[in-house]
């Protein structure tokens, strides 16, 4: 498994709601943008990352000093994962679900996964009980995953 793991703000947020990043991984690294971006409305989402920081397990990656996106259509907070990723390519797993950030990550060769099918590997690995129920506790805490995404991820294998 990676060596380093970093998540982006949408899936930290969604995976922060149901905890499984961390028995996945025992650490995972945010870059400073992703946890401006996740902390800037109070509520249980922030609250949840704030106390994962104030754990240790949720870790603030070294600043990589850069404060433009890497592309028009990238965020900062996915601009300053995919650089923090790219120190370290091959030992670095990114988490993200933007379809153009993962198109930016994988042309440089980078590793990456998203939410839906992180959850399959957790199931899978007995992490959780069942993908399909952690996929509905999210939408109740307004993070969007389609159950039919879940389901096409495994008619792959």
């Amino acid at each position: 498994m990676a060596r380093v793991v970093i998540a982006d703000a949408g899936p930290l947020i969604g995976l922060a709601c149901i905890d499984v990043l961390r028995a996945l991984f025992g650490k995972v690294f945010i870059t400073a943008s992703v946890r401006d971006e996740c902390l800037a409305k109070p509520g249980d989402d922030s609250s949840r990352i704030s106390v994962a920081l104030e754990e240790g397990w949720l870790r603030l990656a070294p600043s990589a000093g850069e404060d433009q996106p890497l592309s028009p259509s990238l965020g900062l907070g996915e601009s300053d994962s995919i650089r923090f990723a790219l120190l370290e390519p091959e030992d670095s797993l990114l988490i993200m679900d933007d379809r153009l950030a993962k198109r930016y990550a994988l042309k440089r060769g980078l590793n990456i996964v998203g939410t839906a099918r992180l959850l399959d590997l957790a199931e899978r690995l007995g992490k959780i009980d069942s993908a399909e129920h952690r996929i509905i506790e999210m939408a109740d805490c307004g993070y969007r995953i389609s159950v039919d995404l879940l389901k096409s991820i495994r008619q792959e294998k």
